[in-house]
């Protein structure tokens, strides 16, 4: 089964997703019950497939280019990502890209308003894609945090982070939420970030109160 679909993923979209050929009748009126009922629907669940499929490959794309680019590039790549989301209002001046030795392991700061009374701080950390970010990572970040006065704080990595560091954080008092690769990588794909809409297609059906008999009219 696997690899009749990864057979079928292959193909060209036109192909995937076209409906089966059927020979039609050569006038309306010869359109009967019998034949409309007969012509079989492409099923909803190959496309939701190949989607499915192709999402997961290019999730493997994104976080593999990211991991061979710069850590500079990554921490640019993360504030970029904070903006298009909505925090800071999407205005870049309000967004700081750090990144410096000594700044304590914090590699932005998003200010949720103009005069920098609330803070988010971001930690951006390109691993290798698989692999797990060290609980005391997450902890030197959380001390961050409490050295600045900080009382929110967002982890970024390509890599993905243990159980006990999701453990961490949700002892700790302050708010540190942590996006895995797997998470940024669908972050990317939903507001269009390093990706582009390749193709769209619309599903349609009959709109059945269109065709209802109009009151008085000839039959």
């Amino acid at each position: 089964m696997t690899d009749e679909i990864d057979r079928d993923v292959m193909k060209p979209a036109y192909e995937r997703f076209s409906p089966p050929q059927h020979h039609l009748p050569d006038s309306t009126e010869d359109i009967g019950a019998d034949f409309v009922s007969a012509v079989p629907r492409q099923p909803a669940s190959a496309v939701m497939t190949a989607h499915y499929l192709e999402t997961r490959q290019l999730r493997s794309d994104i976080l593999a280019r990211i991991y061979v680019n710069s850590h500079q590039f990554f921490e640019t790549l993360i504030i970029d990502v904070l903006l298009r989301m909505g925090y800071a209002g999407r205005r870049r001046d309000l967004a700081r890209h750090l990144g410096r030795s000594g700044d304590g392991g914090i590699d932005g700061i998003i200010a949720l308003d103009e005069l920098g009374l609330d803070v988010i701080l971001v930690q951006a950390k390109r691993l290798r894609p698989g692999t797990t970010v060290p609980v005391s990572h997450v902890r030197d970040f959380a001390g961050s945090l409490e050295a600045r006065r900080a009382s929110k704080g967002i982890f970024v990595t390509t890599a993905q982070f243990s159980h006990a560091a999701h453990e961490f954080v949700g002892a700790v008092s302050r708010r540190v939420v942590l996006v895995n690769g797997v998470q940024l990588a669908d972050i990317m794909i939903r507001h269009n970030i390093g990706v582009r809409v390749r193709e769209t297609y619309q599903f349609k059906e009959l709109e059945s109160t269109y065709f209802r008999p109009v009151a008085g009219a000839p039959v």
